[in-house]
């Protein structure tokens, strides 16, 4: 019956962290899909950052979705810190000049972060069959592709998607939050995943754009905007209650940190890179509610109506729709600290970039590296959190059996099941 419903993937960026994705979608693609029996589409993906660059490995090889956790994770088991983070003593000169002095033209800025972008460039180059993901477009492996940016003139976020047809974007008329039709490409992912100071502005149609979790984060609407009627959403913040701090330091040792840069740095970014999964999930989940609670006591048409008078506001119909939230079960930044300071961590890795990670988690909480789990590309701690993410998938086991069921979960579910395709699109 939900054979047409179409299936959203939300990616949430975060850098080094994003290996969590690779492993909760090798449970989904190695372990639960083959138990669970046939193939799971995924129509429609959204991300950001990290999340941007997996959403287009997964567009380019939607084609061969057996294949696509293996890869991920291949490529997540042979980085080493000094090849992404490709960095000497003259960029930090460079960056200082840059700092100091005011270019002529923005040519004369070579690359405008700490760190030469031409290792991760690399790798975003090599790692991904870009024209391949028209042709799966077309093809129908999958409906859409959007990852976010942020645009640096205007600070505002920026949408680009891909899609197999060229119907016109419907989309929110909010200044702040603008979607852009367009053949998706390296740029706009080294664009999306571009963290500030870090990693250098890149320009996609002449125009400067860094990383898009500075303005969003995790990227539902737009899974939701392009038509999804059920979304897995993986965030790279760990869960915590109302006023708990989820971190592995003690507030003696936060406060001894708390005055070196790199403690502040990764708390900053930790804020930056505004985690709102529970904002908008939880707005997701009032609807949910709201329409369930109509159809109960009005009948099938109550979306519909509901719809029609709220309709100028809002670029799609209203619907119900299915939510699964995959989240670490454990601090990231403590992972990260308790990593670096392992055999393993010096024998893979050597170099500039290796002694600054090393001296970042010196500086930091002894138990919590925030800034060091951000940057720590490497094989090692890849690894690590792939598995963090296999656990906390497999635990969620009948979460994922009720979020693909062929049966209805509810009335208001059920009454959008029966509608033609065309009622229920973005």
């Amino acid at each position: 019956m939900t054979s047409g419903m179409k299936t959203g993937l939300v990616l949430a960026g975060g850098a080094a962290r994003g290996a969590y994705e690779a492993g909760v979608l090798s449970y989904l693609r190695e372990e639960f899909e083959p138990q669970f029996g046939r193939e799971l589409k995924l129509d429609i993906l959204a991300g950001t950052s990290v999340g941007a660059i997996h959403a287009c490995y997964l567009a380019a090889t939607s084609h061969e979705p057996r294949r696509q956790a293996q890869g991920l994770i291949a490529h997540w088991h042979s980085m080493k810190v000094e090849e992404v983070l490709r960095c000497s003593f003259g960029d930090v000169f460079r960056l200082i000049r840059e700092t100091l002095s005011k270019p002529s033209t923005a040519r004369d800025i070579q690359y405008g972060g700490l760190v030469d972008p031409r290792g991760l460039r690399s790798l975003v180059g090599r790692g991904i069959a870009w024209l391949q993901i028209g042709r799966n477009l077309r093809k129908g492996h999958l409906e859409a592709l959007a990852i976010s940016a942020t645009h640096v003139g205007t600070g505002s976020a920026r949408v680009f998607v891909q899609r197999g047809d060229n119907s016109p974007l419907q989309w929110s008329k909010d200044s702040e939050y603008r979607a852009v039709a367009a053949r998706i490409g390296p740029n706009h992912a080294l664009a999306s995943a571009a963290i500030p100071v870090v990693f250098p502005a890149v320009q996609v149609r002449g125009q400067l754009h860094v990383d898009g979790g500075l303005r969003l984060n995790v990227p539902l609407s737009p899974a939701l905007r392009l038509g999804a009627q059920r979304v897995i959403v993986i965030s790279l913040r760990p869960y915590s209650r109302a006023g708990e701090d989820t971190g592995g330091a003690s507030q003696e040792e936060r406060e001894q940190a708390v005055a070196s840069a790199p403690f502040l740095v990764g708390k900053m970014l930790n804020m930056l890179m505004t985690d709102r999964t529970d904002q908008d999930l939880g707005r997701l989940r009032r609807l949910n509610a709201i329409l369930e609670a109509g159809t109960t006591a009005y009948g099938p048409s109550f979306a519909d109506v509901l719809s029609s008078a709220v309709n100028p506001h809002r670029s799609q119909p209203m619907r119900y729709v299915r939510e699964l939230l995959v989240r670490p079960s454990r601090d990231l930044g403590e992972l990260a600290a308790e990593y670096v300071r392992t055999a393993e961590f010096r024998r893979r890795s050597s170099g500039l970039a290796h002694r600054a990670i090393l001296r970042l988690v010196e500086r930091e909480a002894p138990r919590e590296a925030d800034m060091a789990s951000y940057l720590l590309f490497d094989g090692g701690f890849a690894d690590i959190l792939i598995e963090l993410g296999r656990q906390d998938a497999r635990a969620m086991r009948p979460q994922w059996e009720q979020f693909w069921s062929s049966e209805p979960q509810n009335l208001s579910e059920q009454a959008l099941m029966k509608k033609p395709a065309a009622v229920t699109a973005a």
